[in-house]
Order: structure tokens, then C-alpha cells, then sequence
């Protein structure tokens, strides 16, 4: 019975696994509709809610408004019923006695009644009446007083009464007589048939009390708050314990800002069915409500918090969103365990692409059961490893063989560039005829070459030349050219005839119809004369003393390899001190930048300008031409060939004593030769400095000074300012003095040492030999700033 396969582990880290994502966005997707279904359930509760809670509110303020309305109504009703007698001048005692009592008794929301007529306005009371019947802890008090009363409120309220145009209810007042209990009165005037001015008044006696029981019937809470306002805007009576009976309306309404929009008049009143939602000083959110009694100008204020209004849909929608959690956390379990079964082949899949990307491809993969889209994908990986494995046999294979060509290809560029001979250096008659090249290949192996011999001891040949093509087959075409040219120089000492006998060689067995272009050139050192021929090639650029440069005037013959007879006509010239000659390929001027210009011989003139040393004339060249270019390389080969006239300064040599004085004439000629040699600047002070320190470490050490002489040799060539110093003295060796310690504190150095590691510093090359005698120290400082222009 065969092992069944083990799964692989998967190589992906949890939380970036296919498993884990598929969880989470199942997890997201229900969420986001559970979140869905929450918002739009509790906006439309919310919406609903607040309806019905705005039509509870108002169904509560129209009730109570009612339920007031009907107490005041009563109290009302009770006035007329006591007017009514007296408006037909009934006026016996006993009856007004009677009806005082039958009206308090009557009328369960008053709890007392006044009748007041003033003396002198009524027949057979010629002292007026006055009574005041009350009921105290249910029993009936009667109390009657001939005179209007001598309290001075009781004056006021009486005086205002009789001025009064018609009945008012008086603001809330402590009645001394009920034991400071809260009353509103109804106060109507007592005005006689024919007469304008009142003869007395009627009053009925309503407690804040009865009011307060009709206020009550609204729910227990303090989150409901009702407040009923008088119609001159004063507070009768309010559930909110802060607002007291008796204050104005701008007193309620510093406690109550939030609900000055309801009484400015400025702004339309909110409509019923909206309610006007505010908020209160101390955060809570109130809906409000004013509802208008039957009586004019009687107003309730009705205040119901929006916390109690929502609070049942609060805990509905907080049980639908934990019944919510309950659903996705089970369908979060429930996709976990089908995402096991689904997802183990792919993660099986997976671990194998893992592996491939990891470069191991033996390792095959499990034969997969399934048919799905899984199967065939491992099916398709599985013919994929094959695949890559052939290819990577085959590449392998194909590697081995560019290798070998990079190799040859290597091997034939260093071949080709042995074959170029490094420039000769010739000295003749003070002169010096130095040359430079540069050779740069569009690819390993080119068509442009450059040769430079010298003829004799003061005459210098040199050809450069452009093969027709490039890489391998202008390679080989070049190296036949320059053999043959090699082998016209031995013989040939002018530039036509080496042309000449070149032409008539490379024409033999030129199947391929291969050309090449060339510029042959002699140069004498001594004199300065030189010889040109061109087969095809571009004319030379003079560059002078003074920066100017030119072409050459040079008429040209056709190109090697094409004819055997060739005449090549031939150019003369002098080339003066600090002149040079630079020979070039047409790589150079028929260079392309990317907007699709030439480099031309305009630039090329400018770089020669700007570049007096013909030794690094070649390098500038190319480094303007691959910036031009803007490092997209050179599509064609270059070649670069310079050859200068300068003259040749002899050795300074000079001889001193011993001494102070003779070490300070010794430097004084040393300095005055270098300067006539071209030497300043930087350069002469350091060649001074050097020399000045040698001898003085002579002059600083040695006991016996007499018999030492001290010798100094200049020589200025190419490779910049040779200088040999030599002294007779004992023998020193300053390169075994040791360096001192430079990352030392100033106080913890050690004296001594300094100048000879300056010196060292200073020079590019230091050596020190005793011999015959004697300290020989020869020094060599860089070319670059020595000679002047």
C-alpha cells in the first residue's frame, strides 16, 4: 500500500496567504452588508421613531393644554356665574353670602372667591361689600371687611383690577391667608347698567396646586419638562425644578436660551408635525413643542429629551448588531473550513513556485486528482519544469559556446591592439618629437589603426587608416593593411611612395573588395619639415602656439585595395616649437547625437583649440565626442594620432657649499633655471622647498661642513621635473626617517621628522641610494602644472 503524499508547508507568510485573504474579505463582504443592513435599519427606525415620537410629543401637548385649559375654563366659569347676579343688581347680603360659598364649594379647581363693591356706588349698601370666602383643609372660611383693605399690594392689585378693561388672570402669588400656598386669580369688573367706570370687582382663586395635578398626568421623568406661561409671559408653573413660578419670559429664557427661537418673533413658528429640535446648554437634545390653551394668550411649553425618545431603538439596533457578529463569526468558521479543503492543492501549488523561483526545477510536482482549474494548473507547471529544464541544458550549451567566442573575441582584440606599436619619442638639435594615440573600437575588435616607426634617428613615420566595415571581417582586412605598410616603411621614405607600394600590394587577391583609407606622414625633429600623402583619408588639423587651429591643404589620392597604379600627390610643412599635427577617422566628425546632429569639424577644432599638450589632445577629443553623444557610445571605431614639435631644455646642473650662505645662492640659480625652463607656480615652489630641506637637514646634522659639497641636477622631460640631489655628508637614508604621528595631540608629538615627510609628501616618486661616496636622493615631481604656455 503506497505513502500518501504529505502536504507541502505553505512558504507564504499568513498573513499574506490566499487562505487568510479569502477569510478576511469574506469576513469584510459580510460585514460591510451587516454594517449595511444596520445603517439602513437604524436610519429608517430612526426616522420612524423620531415621527412618532414628534407625534407623541404633540399628542402629549395637546392633551395637557386641554387638561389645563379645562381647569381655567372652570375657574372662568365660576366668575361669570358670581358676575351674573350682580350684573342685575342683586345685591342682598345674605344671597352674595350664599353664592360666594356655593361657588367655592362647587367648583373643585377654585379653592377661593372675592366680592368687593365700593360704598356710595349701590343702593342700600351705602358701606360697600367685601368677602372672601375660602376653603381650608376642606372646611369653608368666610371673611368680610367693610373697607377695601389696607395692604399696600392689595391697593395695587385692586386699583389695577378696577382700571382693567375687561377680566385678567393675575401672576402667581403667595397667599398668606392659605399659608403661603401658590394662587392665580381671575379678576373680572363689576360695571353697572348706565355707568362707565366699575363699581367693584369679582375674583376667583385657582392653587398652583390643582394645576400641577393636571401637569402630572404626563409620564415621570426628568427628561420630560412642561412650563405653562401666563398670557403677560410669565411663568405659572413648570416641572423644571430651576424655573420658578412668577419669572418673566426673559428671566425663563436665561435659563432656557436653547429655546429662544420658539418666542422671537422674527422667525416663522416650526410646524406641528416637525417640532423644533434644539440643544441645551449642557448638551442634551431636546424636542420641543408649544401648545396654545383655549384661553387666549395661556401657552404650555412641552420638552421631551431625544435620548428617552431613542433609547428602545438603541438597544434594538445594538441587539441586531451583536446578532450580526454572532452571523459573521459563524461564517467565518464555516469559510475556514471549507477554505482548507479548496485551498491546500493551490497551496500545494504554491510551494512548488516558490522552489521554481528559487532556481530548483528537479523536484517534480505531485500528480494532482483533481479536474478543476487547480489540476490544471499544476499539470501546466509540471510541463513547464520539464520545459525550463531542457532549455536550461540548452542555454548551458549555448553559454559554453559565447563564452568561447567572448574568449576569442577578447584574444583578437588584445592581438589587434599588440599590433599598434607604442609612439616613439625622438630628440634632435634641442627638439623633441613626441606622438600619442588612441584607438577605440565600436566593438571588440574594429577597422580604424594608427602606426607610428621611426626611420632613422631624427625622421618619424606614421599612418592612420579606416577600413571600409567594422568588426572581425575589418579587423582582418586591417591587419593585412597595416602588415603591408609596415613593410612599405622599411623601404619607402617618403609618404606617396609608401602609399604607392601599399596600393599596388592590397590590390593583389582583394577578392572581397575591401578598402581602406590612409594618411601617411613623415616628420623631421630636427627641422621641423614634414612630409603628407592621403589615400582617401581626411586631411590632418595644425594646431599652433598661439591655439589657432587649421586643415591642412592636402589633396587626396583614392582609397588602398581598390587600383594597383595609384599616384598619391604630396604635401609640405614646417612644424614650428609647440605645434602639433592631429591625425583622425571620420568616426569622429560623422558622430550622430540623439537629436540627429553631426559632431563636425567645428567641434572637433574647438576641443583642439582649447587643448595646448598634444598628449592629451586625443583623450579630450573623445571625451567631447562622448559627451555630445550623451553616453549612447560611438556607433563607428575611433582612431586619434598626435605628433608635437617642442623644444628640448638641456639639464640644469648646479653646485653649492656647505654653508648658509652658498645653500640661499644655490637655491636663488635653482629657482632663476627653472624659471627659464618653463617651470612655475606651484611647481617651483615645491622643487624649491624640497631642495632647501634636503640641504638644510645636511647643514642642520653634520659636524664637518667643509669638506662637503652639495650637488643639484634638474632635468625636465614628458614624465615632468627630475631633480637629483646629492651631498657628500655622512650617510643619511631620509626614507628610513619615520612618519610622524598626525592624529596625535600638538603636545604629545614628537620633534623631529617633519620636513623630511614633507618632502615625501610633496614628490610623486622618492628614492634614495649611497654610493661613490656620497647621499644621492632622486626625486620626481608631476608633469601637470609645470611648463608654461
Amino acid at each position: 500500500m503506497g505513502s500518501r503524499t504529505p502536504p507541502y508547508p505553505s512558504p507564504v507568510r499568513p498573513g499574506r496567504s490566499l487562505r487568510t485573504r479569502l477569510m478576511l474579505w469574506s469576513c469584510l463582504v459580510q460585514a460591510a452588508l451587516l454594517l449595511l443592513l444596520v445603517t439602513l435599519f437604524y436610519l429608517g427606525a430612526r426616522s420612524l421613531v423620531h415621527r412618532q415620537a414628534v407625534s407623541q410629543i404633540n399628542h402629549l401637548a395637546e392633551q395637557t393644554a386641554r387638561s389645563l385649559g379645562n381647569s381655567l375654563q372652570s375657574a372662568q366659569i365660576t366668575g361669570e356665574m358670581l358676575l351674573a347676579p350682580l350684573g342685575r343688581q342683586v345685591f342682598d347680603v345674605a344671597q352674595l353670602h350664599s353664592l360666594l360659598g356655593a361657588a367655592v364649594l362647587a367648583d373643585p379647581n377654585v379653592d377661593g372667591a372675592r366680592i368687593i363693591i365700593e360704598p356710595d356706588r349701590v343702593p342700600g349698601l351705602p358701606d360697600g361689600y367685601a368677602c372672601h370666602d375660602m376653603l381650608q383643609d376642606g372646611a369653608l372660611e368666610h371673611a368680610c371687611d367693610s373697607q377695601l383693605g389696607t395692604d399696600h399690594l392689595q391697593r395695587d392689585w385692586y386699583r389695577q383690577a378696577l382700571r382693567a378693561s375687561g377680566p385678567w388672570w393675575s401672576a402667581p402669588y403667595a397667599n398668606p391667608r392659605a399659608e403661603g400656598r401658590l394662587f392665580i386669580t381671575y379678576n373680572m369688573p363689576l360695571r353697572l347698567p348706565g355707568e362707565l367706570l366699575p363699581a367693584g370687582v369679582v375674583s376667583v382663586d385657582v392653587p398652583l396646586a390643582q394645576l400641577r395635578h393636571d401637569l402630572g398626568q404626563l409620564p415621570h421623568t426628568p427628561k420630560l419638562r412642561a412650563t405653562l406661561l401666563a398670557p403677560d409671559h410669565h411663568v405659572v408653573l413648570s416641572s423644571a425644578p430651576e424655573i420658578k413660578p412668577g419669572q418673566a419670559l426673559a428671566q425663563y429664557l436665561e435659563l432656557r436660551p436653547d429655546l429662544a427661537p420658539l418666542f422671537d418673533p422674527r422667525q416663522p413658528p416650526p410646524q406641528v408635525e416637525d417640532g423644533f429640535d434644539h440643544q441645551a446648554s449642557d448638551g442634551t437634545r431636546f424636542l420641543s413643542r408649544i401648545a396654545a390653551l383655549e384661553q387666549h394668550g395661556w401657552q404650555l411649553v412641552l420638552s421631551a429629551d431625544r435620548d428617552l425618545m431613542m433609547a428602545d431603538l438603541r438597544r434594538v439596533t445594538h441587539f441586531a448588531v451583536g446578532l450580526g457578529l454572532l452571523g459573521v463569526l459563524a461564517w467565518l468558521l464555516l469559510v475556514r473550513r471549507h477554505a482548507l479543503r479548496l485551498l491546500q492543492p493551490m497551496e500545494t501549488l504554491t510551494a512548488a513556485a516558490r522552489r521554481f523561483s528559487a532556481g530548483n526545477f528537479r523536484q517534480p510536482l505531485p500528480a494532482s486528482r483533481h479536474d478543476d482549474e487547480v489540476g490544471e494548473m499544476t499539470r501546466a507547471f509540471e510541463s513547464a519544469r520539464r520545459s525550463i529544464l531542457q532549455q536550461m541544458d540548452t542555454i548551458a550549451r549555448m553559454a559554453g559556446v559565447r563564452e568561447r567566442s567572448e574568449s576569442e573575441m577578447r584574444i583578437a582584440h588584445g592581438i589587434q591592439q599588440g599590433m599598434l606599436a607604442p609612439p616613439p619619442r625622438l630628440q634632435a638639435d634641442g627638439f623633441v618629437l613626441r606622438s600619442s594615440t588612441l584607438l577605440v573600437p565600436a566593438r571588440e575588435v574594429g577597422g580604424d589603426f594608427h602606426h607610428i616607426t621611426q626611420l632613422d634617428r631624427t625622421t618619424l613615420c606614421f599612418v592612420i587608416g579606416d577600413v571600409s566595415g567594422n568588426g572581425v571581417p575589418a579587423a582582418l582586412f586591417m591587419a593585412r593593411v597595416l602588415t603591408v605598410l609596415e613593410a612599405a616603411m622599411t623601404h619607402r621614405r617618403h609618404p606617396d611612395c609608401i602609399l604607392a607600394e601599399a596600393a599596388r600590394l592590397l590590390a593583389e587577391r582583394n577578392d572581397a573588395c575591401m578598402f581602406a583609407t590612409v594618411l601617411c606622414g613623415v616628420v623631421d625633429a630636427r627641422t621641423g619639415l614634414f612630409e603628407l600623402a592621403s589615400a582617401g583619408h581626411e586631411a590632418p588639423l595644425r594646431r599652433q602656439a598661439n591655439g589657432r587651429t587649421r586643415v591642412l591643404p592636402l589633396r587626396s589620392g583614392p582609397a588602398l585595395g581598390i587600383s594597383a597604379t595609384l599616384a598619391f600627390p604630396r604635401a609640405h610643412g614646417l612644424l614650428a616649437d609647440g605645434e602639433y599635427l592631429l591625425a583622425y577617422t571620420d568616426g569622429i566628425t560623422e558622430a550622430q547625437c540623439p537629436q540627429q546632429r553631426w559632431f563636425g569639424l567645428e567641434r572637433l577644432r574647438e576641443a583642439v583649440s582649447a587643448q595646448a599638450d598634444d598628449r592629451q589632445v586625443c583623450a579630450d577629443v573623445v571625451q567631447a565626442l562622448q559627451a555630445f553623444c550623451a553616453g549612447h557610445g560611438n556607433p563607428d571605431d575611433l582612431a586619434l594620432l598626435s605628433v608635437g614639435r617642442h623644444l628640448q631644455w638641456p639639464p640644469l646642473q648646479l653646485r653649492g657649499k656647505a654653508d648658509a650662505a652658498d645653500l640661499r645662492a644655490l637655491l636663488d640659480r635653482l629657482e632663476a633655471g627653472l624659471q627659464q625652463m618653463g617651470v612655475a607656480g606651484d611647481a617651483l615652489l615645491r622643487a624649491r622647498l624640497v631642495v632647501d630641506e634636503l640641504f638644510g637637514n645636511v647643514l642642520v646634522h653634520q659636524r664637518q661642513l667643509s669638506q662637503v659639497t652639495l650637488d643639484v641636477t634638474a632635468t625636465l622631460d614628458d614624465d615632468g621635473l627630475a631633480l637629483q640631489v646629492r651631498d657628500t655628508a655622512l650617510a643619511f637614508d631620509p626614507t628610513s626617517a619615520p612618519a610622524p604621528n598626525l592624529d596625535a595631540a600638538l603636545g604629545q608629538r614628537a620633534i623631529g621628522g617633519w620636513g623630511l615627510h614633507l618632502v615625501r609628501s610633496l614628490c610623486d616618486h622618492f628614492e634614495y641610494q649611497r654610493r661613490d661616496g656620497g647621499n644621492h636622493v632622486h626625486l620626481r615631481l608631476s608633469p601637470a602644472g609645470l611648463c608654461k604656455e
